[in-house]
């Protein structure tokens, strides 16, 4: 598909001081041939949540997460239910970047069956750890690696929930 080449002539075209005296401070971006609506008129691509609601990584799942954020409310209106499916999908996908950092990092077991059952807080009323403690969690691993202070509680978890019981047991 071949350009124009007056419409390629247009957008390399400079704009003088005079086109673009005049223009508030929203609208000082020059615009491009097409672009009548300025920046809002353009679409982002859509990226869809990469995980189901009841798929299951790591004994847990964002409905599971989401059961648990509401467990106290009797009857949650329709913002407390949405802010419960936003918070569980974030600590959800947190939980799944951990558990497969884990399962790089130690391939004994499978982490991808329990692991996220390692990382519940029983401390907490929901039994989720915040999202920002998770996320030092993950950061840690990154850093860190098998040296992180996280690395061996996590991985004694797995193996105290009966992950990995079996080859823990044969060796």
């Amino acid at each position: 598909m071949s350009e124009d080449s007056f419409e390629i002539g247009v957008l390399e075209e400079p704009f003088s001081e005079t086109e673009l005296e005049g223009t508030s401070a929203r609208s000082s971006i020059p615009r491009v041939a097409g672009d009548e609506a300025g920046p809002s008129n353009r679409t982002l691509p859509v990226v869809p949540y990469p995980y189901q609601p009841d798929e299951v990584i790591g004994g847990d799942s964002i409905h599971a997460i989401e059961r648990r954020l509401l467990a106290g409310q009797e009857f949650p209106d329709h913002f407390e239910l949405e802010q419960a499916r936003r918070n569980a999908q974030d600590l959800f996908e947190v939980k799944v970047e951990i558990i497969r950092t884990m399962a790089v990092q130690s391939p004994v077991g499978s982490r991808t069956g329990r692991g996220a059952r390692a990382l519940e807080n029983p401390r907490t009323a929901t039994g989720e750890d915040s999202l920002e403690r998770l996320f030092a969690i993950r950061d840690d691993l990154t850093r860190r690696r098998d040296n992180s202070d996280f690395f061996n509680k996590l991985k004694e978890k797995v193996f105290l929930r009966g992950e990995g019981a079996d080859e823990h047991s044969a060796t």
